[in-house]
């Protein structure tokens, strides 16, 4: 269903788009303890909330397929706060099933201005109704003879007893949006064709009660409504025996007021949160970035000011406002990363539906752990992020975990368990996937590798088990035995190992057979501010970023040996493979090897040659554009103080080429 929208409605609807992302990325996980607690009473409060507000939303802008599922699932909420019918596993996939729905239009929506048709929703609101009217019928069938001759509002009016004095017209509004407060029951009426609305006079009615500050609690005699009013009687009794108190004492607050405060002031401060479009965010971070480059240069022309014309004054004056402006412009630039930094529960909460959906496909019992949700990353690591993490939980359900038969066998007990969990050390980010499943089979791996001929059995039987971990992430390599949908196709850890290091990260294998396999990266807190070292080779400079850099040490020709076609270099009864810089660029090798660089490629460290060292220099990586985007070991460019143009160094892609080469060499 093609829909138009005005330019006034196009900036609502951006903004609906928005909170319903947030409502939905939410959802799943909300569900999912949910379906571990169906007596939480406040999450189902918060989930009905948050469907109400996701159809409201969506009836202001006359997204009708979106407003009918939203509906749907809303009142079954409703009915289960109620305890009108009771949550089942059956019940939930449909729910899960709606809520797919729904997160399917909003993706129309945002990509083409399109939303489902009736027909399209038909399945699926036929399958919510059914849940409805199901429940009901079992319900009636529990109730007494008595109570099963009442239907519609004779049954509700019987559970409900009106205070004195309240309009019939404000009576049968409360009864037919049961469980709604009057501000709800508003917004319900203002939703409905203009043919089913109540007349004017009673909408007048309702809106004079809510400008009066009533709600349905204050118009309603319930038990609820009595045990409230016997609490404010029994506070009056207790605050006329406190005011007889002489007056040095103290009446402190209960914790349950604490608490009440403490809610407050929550409340309070999530009202002070602004929403900013991603792009004014993004050009503010490039304006930082330039005002960091004119920093670097300002700062390298004082220094060669100083030197010049020594310790005068002037200088001395200049160079301590350069030391202030350049100390406001790292918080400014550290204010603005901050701005860009994003919980990685953002990705974090879409894997209890994942795992859920999963584990229930294939028989297997599987207990999601969640940790550091409130670890801060940077934006842009955390959307290419998404497609590696849940390959690598799939993988552990599918491979890892064993079936329960097979589980307690072993002595496990039946439900495996995957914990996915996130800190920050130092300035890198550290995400781990562990599960305790039956872990890798080294020798498994490397008779596959041996089998597609990508190392030798000499080099399989000479291999570490780290060393054997690293062949997974090669492409095309599985040990799978049979294709299924899951895995097993021969793609998908090569690409997990690329991604992880185009974003300048690691990833690391820890596993031992029987007890588990856990999955390691380690990336860095942003991507567009790094710390560097500034290298030269042939009167160019490069530079390495800081993070991969393990050693510095001077370059002897003594301790640099041959092994096969490559070279090595022994430091401290240690060998490092060994590549000089200009060779890894294919560039005329230099004579004047002054400095070895040790750096980490991957799970090993490797010796690079480079003829000079110019200091750590902090950068803003640029981008090379789409004509160089795909050049091999270049990670982009910079511009340095003194206004040179220098190249990024990405060491792990630079060997990359080379890695069939090294395998077993490393």
């Amino acid at each position: 269903m093609k829909l138009e929208f005005t330019d006034d409605m196009r900036e609502i609807l951006e903004e609906f788009l928005i909170e319903a992302d947030e409502i939905l990325s939410n959802l799943d996980q909300e569900l999912i303890e949910l379906e571990n607690n169906p007596e939480d009473k406040e999450l189902l409060n918060k989930i009905f909330r948050g469907m109400h507000t996701l159809k409201g939303g969506a009836g202001f802008l006359n997204l009708t397929t979106i407003v009918e599922i939203a509906h749907k699932i809303e009142d079954i909420f409703n009915k289960l706060r109620n305890d009108e019918m009771t949550l089942t596993p059956e019940m939930m996939d449909v729910i899960f099933e709606g809520v797919d729905k729904l997160k399917e239009a909003i993706e129309m929506l945002k990509e083409s201005d399109e939303i489902p048709d009736e027909e399209d929703i038909k399945d699926i609101l036929q399958k919510l109704s059914n849940i409805l009217e199901g429940k009901e019928a079992l319900n009636s069938e529990n109730n007494s003879s008595d109570n099963q001759s009442d239907t519609g509002l004779e049954k509700e009016e019987k559970d409900i007893e009106f205070v004195e004095g309240v309009d019939e017209d404000i009576k049968k509004l409360i009864l037919q949006f049961k469980g709604k407060d009057l501000g709800e029951i508003l917004e319900e009426i203002i939703l409905l064709p203009p043919d089913e609305r109540p007349p004017l006079d009673v909408i007048e009615k309702l809106e004079q009660l809510i400008v009066e500050g009533k709600d349905v609690k204050d118009l309603i005699k319930s038990k609820e409504n009595i045990e409230i009013e016997n609490k404010k009687e029994e506070k009056k009794e207790i605050q006329k025996q406190e005011s007889q108190l002489p007056k040095k004492q103290e009446i402190k607050p209960t914790k349950e007021e604490k608490k009440e405060v403490q809610k407050k002031k929550k409340q309070e401060k999530k009202e002070e949160v602004i929403r900013v479009d991603v792009e004014r965010v993004e050009n503010l971070m490039n304006l930082v970035g330039e005002l960091v480059l004119d920093r670097n240069r300002i700062v390298k022309l004082a220094s060669n000011l100083e030197i010049k014309y020594g310790d005068s004054e002037v200088i001395e004056e200049l160079i301590d406002s350069i030391t202030g402006m350049s100390r406001t412009v790292s918080d400014l630039q550290d204010a603005v990363m901050k701005l860009r930094m994003q919980p990685v529960k953002k990705i974090f909460s879409k894997f209890p539906r994942i795992v859920r959906d999963l584990a229930k496909r294939l028989n297997k019992k599987v207990n999601l752990i969640l940790e550091g949700e409130d670890t801060e990353i940077d934006r842009s690591i955390l959307d290419k992020l998404e497609d590696p993490l849940i390959h690598l939980v799939r993988n552990a359900i599918d491979h890892g975990i064993e079936p329960p038969e097979e589980r307690i066998k072993a002595g496990k007990p039946e439900e495996g368990t995957i914990k996915l969990s996130a800190f920050q050390e130092g300035d890198r980010i550290i995400i781990a996937i562990e599960d305790d499943g039956r872990g890798i089979n080294v020798e498994k791996v490397k008779k596959k590798a041996v089998e597609k001929g990508l190392i030798t059995p000499e080099q399989a039987e000479n291999m570490s088990d780290k060393e054997a971990f690293e062949l997974l992430f090669m492409p095309g390599f599985s040990t799978a035995d049979e294709v299924s949908e899951v895995s097993g196709r021969g793609v998908g850890m090569d690409v997990v190992a690329s991604t992880i290091h185009a974003l300048r990260g690691t990833i690391e294998i820890e596993s031992e057979p029987g007890k588990g396999t856990k999955f390691i990266m380690k990336l860095p807190l942003t991507v567009a501010i790094i710390r560097t070292l500034m290298v030269g080779i042939n009167e160019r400079i490069f530079a390495i970023p800081l993070y991969s850099v393990v050693e510095i040490v001077k370059y002897d020709a003594e301790n640099v040996k041959k092994v096969g076609n490559f070279k090595s270099f022994m430091l401290r009864d240690e060998v490092f493979l060994l590549f000089s810089l200009s060779e890894l660029f294919d560039m005329e090798d230099s004579s004047k090897k002054e400095f070895i660089v040790i750096v980490k490629v991957g799970e090993k460290n490797i010796a690079i040659s480079v003829d000079n060292l110019f200091g750590e220099e902090e950068i803003v990586i640029k981008p090379l554009g789409k004509l160089l985007e795909e050049v091999q070991g270049i990670a982009g460019a910079t511009i340095t103080g003194d206004g040179k143009v220098v190249l990024i160094v990405d060491t792990n892609s630079l060997i990359n080429d080379k890695k069939t080469q090294l395998v077993g060499v490393l």
